[in-house]
């Protein structure tokens, strides 16, 4: 078989597949063929992922999240130390429940903190894809593709 025709399928199912991830529809309006289409999708997704920065194929997903604070457990943490406190000052319960009342406060306050921080990253990437969706078309439409 023939190198270069090896070369184009191999190129042809990587950049099917990265062009599903940067969902666009491409029809080509001056009747390339396949081959030719292979090709220029594989360009237009170098040329797009350089002026970026951002290639869809290595981007990560989402990473993990830290375990995060919840409000009763940092009231369940700020009731021992309240009560370890109240204890010394002679009042353990009256300790436990300011303990409580301020734990379950910062709980709160540093969870919605991590959520603000993974929303802020979401739409980083979303903004990222949306560039390079961008960069595609503008190259695949100067190859003489539609791109919706």
């Amino acid at each position: 078989m023939n190198v270069v025709v090896v070369l184009c399928v191999v190129a042809a199912v990587l950049v099917s597949t990265l062009v599903a991830a940067a969902e666009v529809y491409i029809y080509a309006d001056r009747g390339q063929s396949a081959e030719r289409q292979s090709r220029d999708r594989y360009e237009c997704h170098q040329w797009a992922a350089k002026q970026t920065g951002f290639d869809p194929a290595t981007a990560q997903a989402s990473p993990p999240s830290a375990p995060t604070t919840s409000p009763l457990r940092g009231a369940g943490r700020g009731a021992a130390v309240g009560a370890i406190g109240g204890a010394i000052g002679g009042n353990a319960g009256a300790g436990a429940a300011a303990g409580a009342a301020a734990g379950a406060l910062f709980g709160g306050m540093r969870r919605a903190g991590q959520e603000q921080a993974a929303s802020q990253q979401q739409s980083a990437s979303a903004q990222a894809n949306a560039q390079y969706e961008r960069a595609l078309a503008a190259c695949l439409s100067g190859r003489g593709y539609t791109v919706k």
